[in-house]
């Protein structure tokens, strides 16, 4: 129980940076950060998809009220990925450890980071190339979706890592 406040502060706090980070710093044209994306991926192993994706939306409208982009542009990519959460899982979870007490924290470092890059991949290519809509030239659009993948798979790892419960090691 005490872990489940600890994320639910942890992605209150997450989404509210987002809003400041969306509204007062541009990084690049060819950078999006999103700490919106850790929340969706510290969900229990266990939670379905449809409530997965229930939550996916509402953090994704929150953060398009907050921010100051295409209303539903992150609510519909966030939507996706949750969509694709539980096949990703069951590529990255090992097999003897698909019982209900297993955890994203289990993973441990290596398999989180494969576990966010490609969660990352799926918001990022339905946001970048929604947002595109076929008005920016294709190499702009990968360009973005690579920078922006490296870094928020960076940036997952290293909140994933700061963040884990250190009294299971």
């Amino acid at each position: 129980m005490r872990s489940t406040w600890k994320y639910i502060i942890i992605s209150i706090l997450l989404i509210l940076a987002q809003g400041a980070l969306d509204n007062y710093v541009n990084l690049s044209i060819y950078l999006n950060i999103t700490l919106f994306v850790f929340p969706l991926l510290m969900l229990p192993v266990r939670t379905g998809t449809v409530p997965a994706m229930l939550a996916a939306f509402i953090i994704g409208l929150v953060v398009d009220i907050l921010g100051n982009g295409i209303p539903g542009l992150t609510a519909a990519a966030l939507t996706a990925a949750a969509l694709l959460r539980k096949t990703i899982l069951g590529f990255i979870v090992p097999k003897d450890s698909k019982e209900d007490k297993s955890t994203v924290e289990d993973l441990g470092l290596v398999r989180f980071a494969v576990y966010s890059a490609l969660m990352c991949l799926i918001f990022l290519s339905v946001y970048v190339f929604l947002d595109s809509a076929g008005f920016k030239p294709f190499w702009r659009c990968l360009l973005r979706l690579c920078t922006s993948l490296a870094a928020n798979t960076a940036l997952m790892t290293l909140l994933f890592s700061v963040s884990r419960d250190n009294r299971r090691r």
